[in-house]
């Protein structure tokens, strides 16, 4: 099976499990809005970006270096595997000491009352050690070929926090720790599936660990902890400043509006997930660049043509997914949205990085976007709220993609097409000015960008997928 015929293989499966559980998750969000008030959302919201956070930390990116050496031939599938189970379990009983840290993070709610996630600090702990297993066996099963499989639990996944979620919301009425308990539930059952499926139990040798697989597979993977950290900063620190300097009520209405970008980020984690396994191949350097723009070009064209119709639908999503005391969030929509393209173009980007296994300068680019979102939240928020939230989000991820774009060129030059993606970025920057300012015949103004953006970009688009389908 030649590269382009995988990555479409692989895209197809990616997107049929991924659509089908993330799009399920993002309907309930009514559920919950409704079962929650906006402070118990904020919380809950809080303590899922803390353990974002943590999980890097405690599990040192192992499931990243697991995918990336479990996918080359001349490795032993039973080191791989080991050395990413026994890195998570170490991880974590080093981490058990430092839980008095979570008092750090604290909140205020809309009723005038402060706390801090040290009050939830051994649900926090049990998230992150079942987010961690879960994490190691599903990247590893990606490399063993079980794309299938992978793709089906996603669906198991969601299929069970779902259930588990109107269980604990509704019947027993947990709120809080029912919605974050949820999740730990589906990710301790996916994990034993995975286990009893894939048997991969036959994949650990405890007693016999490869020292060297284990420095070399450390080397590529702890950089990647402070990048995978800084990249849930730039998304956690707009909702921590919120928390701290508007309430958590504000917190919740923009994190709850944050959703709709996270349908764009949906097109960059099935690309990703398709396109990290058909990167390692044995092509040549001039093939491998060749393949990079093709893809890359094409890619951008969905991603933009996606970030129009989100800004053009702002208003019927918010409606859609959240009960109407959450309607204002919609202000945050456009811009975020058009954040988030630029987030999927840097994915793009960071997977040359990811390929060349040079995952410093990854975290470089990364240390840099968030420098800037951190700055920008901390003079914006005080006046501009959530949409000085938005904005600083908007400018760190066009920031890191400017970087990525140059910096990784030296690694492996992609041939963007300038002129192109410089006029679809004026259009969706205007619609998204235009749907803001809310003009007489707006709606009207939103359908016209949204077809030129769609014109602009369809030429690639369809040149694009006719090239991967004759290649295929």
């Amino acid at each position: 099976m030649n590269q382009y015929k995988r990555l479409l293989s692989n895209t197809f499966i990616f997107a049929v499990g991924t659509f089908s559980s993330k799009i399920l998750v993002i309907l309930m969000l009514r559920f919950y809005t409704g079962m929650m008030t906006t402070d118990e959302m904020g919380i809950a919201d809080l303590i899922i970006k803390t353990t974002s956070i943590l999980y890097p930390v405690v599990s040192l990116s192992i499931g990243q270096a697991v995918i990336r050496y479990g996918l080359e031939r001349r490795r032993r599938k039973q080191d791989v595997f080991t050395i990413g189970i026994i890195t998570v379990l170490c991880g974590f009983v080093i981490a058990l000491p430092f839980h008095p840290l979570l008092g750090l993070v604290h909140y205020n709610t809309s009723a005038g009352a402060t706390g801090s996630l040290l009050e939830y600090q051994w649900l926090i702990y049990l998230y992150v050690f079942t987010s961690c297993t879960q994490n190691v066996c599903s990247q590893f099963i990606r490399a063993l070929g079980y794309v299938r499989l992978y793709a089906i639990d996603g669906i198991f996944r969601t299929f069970v926090t779902i259930v588990l979620n109107i269980l604990y919301l509704k019947v027993f009425e947990w709120n809080i720790f029912g919605y974050v308990f949820s999740i730990i539930c589906s990710d301790a059952l996916s994990t034993v599936c995975l286990f009893l499926i894939a048997s991969l139990w036959k994949y650990i040798r405890l007693h016999r660990p490869n020292f060297y697989l284990w420095r070399s597979m450390l080397a590529y993977s702890l950089p990647l902890v402070p990048d995978a950290i800084l990249v849930y900063i730039i998304g956690f620190s707009d909702q921590a400043f919120l928390a701290a300097m508007q309430d958590t009520s504000v917190s919740a209405i923009y994190s709850i509006a944050y959703r709709v970008p996270t349908l764009i980020a949906l097109v960059a984690s099935i690309f990703v997930d398709a396109w990290q396994i058909s990167i390692v191949n044995n092509n040549s350097r001039e093939e491998q660049i060749r393949f990079f723009s093709n893809v890359g070009n094409t890619y951008s064209s969905i991603v933009f043509i996606i970030v129009s119709g989100g800004i053009m639908c702002a208003k019927l999503a918010i409606t859609v997914l959240a009960v109407p005391s959450y309607y204002i969030g919609w202000t945050f929509i456009p811009i975020l949205a058009l954040g988030a393209g630029f987030n999927c173009l840097s994915s793009f980007q960071k997977s040359v990085y990811l390929l060349e296994k040079r995952t410093v300068p990854s975290f470089l680019s990364t240390a840099f976007s968030a420098v800037i979102n951190v700055v920008l939240n901390a003079l914006l928020i005080p006046h501009y709220g959530g949409t000085g939230a938005a904005a600083a989000t908007l400018i760190s991820y066009i920031a890191l993609f400017l970087y990525r774009a140059i910096d990784s060129r030296r690694f492996m030059p992609v041939r963007w097409k300038k002129k192109r993606l410089a006029g679809t970025v004026l259009l969706t920057g205007v619609q998204a000015a235009l749907m803001l300012l809310e003009p007489p015949l707006w709606l009207l103004w939103q359908i016209l960008l949204f077809l030129l953006v769609t014109l602009l970009n369809s030429r690639e688009l369809l040149a694009g997928v006719k090239k991967l389908l004759r290649r295929a």
